[in-house]
């Protein structure tokens, strides 16, 4: 044992559990901890914006599956970083956010920059931490790392006092080691009755989720649908669990991000799968309409998830790699396939029901934009996007075959979320990464552009430029038959992006005629900048949606 500041410390442990990328600010309020992290093997990125910072390290974790930690000062600082945390946690996504904090005589008298984030913090985040004694330190990591990463992961606020941050604590690196984790295995008997119940099954179908990607799960979960001859639906955070050339895939079912094929072959079924899915509004839609007379399996790690929106006629609470693995070895031993009856015109049915994207015409149709964005990137990019009418039309247009290669804002929706993401999500895999977004939610976070010039991450920025609050005018026109304060044409119009992107030192062009997207993007790689291509489309375009997955309102241009 020999004494070192809690700075050095925390910086110790986080070497220990694995940490080699940090995206913060510095503040006085953190300087403390920052002595030792630029000391250390840990390689820091500097932001523009807090919450921007904790996106980045959700998006490291979207793309590699190895955490990463988000850091800021106190006071407005950590408030900053609020919206941030809560888009990891709600899509468990699991981030340590360290922020800064007054000197614990100071706290709770309203002195310079003190707040109690961690109690803000609270409703949006696993867990959260005010660590005032510094004896506590090596326990609360510990502690903190461990929570952010068993079961349904998420992310985890400590919350340091300046005071803290400086004292002298007894610790031997030597002697910390992280928390093992131990993921739930399923009731043999479980495994059992859901194979049982699937053989009686007319029209069973695998519903796979985000958590099937969260615990690698993928190749298995495909293993396991080409076992049991079962169609697969893929949630919107588990786009690329399948290839979607993949003979037993069925697209998405939803009433946004749903695609007509996904939500027949669900309507068609009498038993649901569903794997590391939580059943939320967006995807449901009408309760009755999507329950109807069929049943459902649920497995997810979380037993809460389990009958939270209705009940489940089996669930099981277990990893899912393990559910997995286990329904795949009782199906191997039986012998058993399903018999669906749609399953032989799968592939038919997919190209039957599959969206127009080859429109020609001028201003550009947005789904034109996507289908540009599949030929030209291919399987060879990793896709941010955060909220509004482009992420709806992101998610039911575009083409993704790989995991980790769709990296959305899933149950928050955030806009802002896309630049710093993709910058994430480049740091950790050196790919080329691309953020889909609308003008509107361009403006969000657009500084970041400066983070990725800085340090020549080579972000391309596809904007789908509808000069509208898009999303809100289409629910304004069709719920309520008006229309106020939602057009933006002059993001058409005096707004110049391309100045825009070359302020910040990025590539910057604009389109009008969709036979120039791919080219456009073409230069933007060459350029060997982060770039921004503003493309410029039909302020009118809808989004194909509905309330109900029988009753999806279609639009053709």
């Amino acid at each position: 044992m020999g004494k070192m500041k809690v700075s050095e410390a925390i910086i110790k442990i986080l070497e220990i559990e694995g940490i080699t990328a940090a995206f913060g600010i510095p503040g006085a309020g953190i300087n403390g901890l920052y002595k030792f992290l630029g000391q250390s093997k840990i390689r820091h990125y500097c932001h523009r914006h807090e919450e921007a910072a904790v996106h980045a390290a959700g998006g490291y974790y979207r793309a590699l599956g190895k955490m990463a930690v988000a850091l800021c000062t106190s006071g407005p600082g950590a408030t900053n970083f609020v919206t941030g945390i809560y888009t990891c946690n709600i899509d468990s996504i699991p981030v340590i956010a360290i922020t800064g904090q007054a000197v614990t005589s100071q706290l709770g008298k309203d002195a310079f920059q003190c707040v109690d984030i961690a109690k803000i913090c609270e409703p949006v985040a696993k867990k959260t931490y005010c660590l005032t004694d510094p004896a506590k330190t090596a326990e609360t990591f510990q502690e903190a790392f461990y929570l952010a990463r068993e079961g349904k992961p998420g992310a985890v606020v400590v919350d340091l006092p300046l005071n803290v941050q400086n004292a002298d604590i007894e610790f031997d690196p030597a002697s910390y080691s992280p928390r093992p984790l131990n993921a739930p295995q399923p009731a043999a008997a479980d495994i059992s009755r859901a194979l049982k119940m699937i053989g009686e099954a007319k029209n069973p179908l695998l519903l796979l989720g985000g958590g099937v990607i969260l615990a690698d799960a993928a190749q298995e979960a495909r293993q396991l649908a080409e076992a049991l001859n079962i169609p697969v639906i893929a949630t919107y955070m588990a786009k690329g669990v399948i290839a979607e050339d993949h003979p037993l895939y069925a697209g998405h079912c939803g009433i946004q991000v749903g695609q007509p094929i996904g939500n027949k072959v669900f309507l068609d079924s009498d038993l649901v799968v569903g794997i590391g899915c939580r059943f939320t509004d967006r995807h449901t839609g009408a309760i009755d309409v999507y329950r109807g007379n069929r049943k459902f399996i649920h497995i997810n790690i979380d037993p809460r998830e389990i009958g939270k929106i209705f009940p489940a006629d089996l669930g099981i609470a277990a990893d899912a790699k393990k559910a997995i693995l286990a329904l795949l070895a009782e199906a191997k031993k039986s012998g058993k396939a399903a018999a669906h009856v749609d399953l032989a015109r799968l592939p038919e049915l997919r190209a039957e029901m599959a969206r127009k994207t080859s429109y020609s015409q001028k201003p550009i149709i947005p789904h034109r934009v996507f289908q540009e964005l599949n030929t030209y990137f291919g399987d060879n990019a990793v896709f941010t996007t955060g909220c509004g009418i482009t992420q709806i039309w992101s998610g039911q247009l575009q083409r993704i075959n790989r995991v980790r290669h769709y990296l959305p804002s899933g149950g928050a929706g955030t806009l802002g979320y896309d630049i710093p993401a993709a910058f994430g999500a480049a740091i950790a895999t050196g790919k080329q990464t691309v953020a889909v977004m609308g003008d509107f939610g361009f403006t969000f976070h657009v500084q970041e552009l400066a983070v990725c010039a800085k340090y020549k991450i080579p972000v391309i920025v596809a904007i789908i430029n509808n000069a509208y609050l898009g999303l809100i005018r289409q629910n304004q026109k069709y719920a309520y038959g008006y229309e106020c304060d939602v057009a933006m044409e002059e993001n058409q119009g005096m707004m110049d992006y391309v100045k825009v992107a070359e302020g910040f030192a990025c590539y910057g062009e604009r389109v009008f005629d969709p036979a120039q997207i791919g080219p456009a993007l073409k230069r933007a790689q060459d350029s060997g900048k982060p770039a921004v291509i503003d493309i410029v489309c039909d302020p009118q375009a809808d989004c194909s949606m509905g309330a109900a997955l029988d009753n999806c309102k279609e639009f053709v241009y």
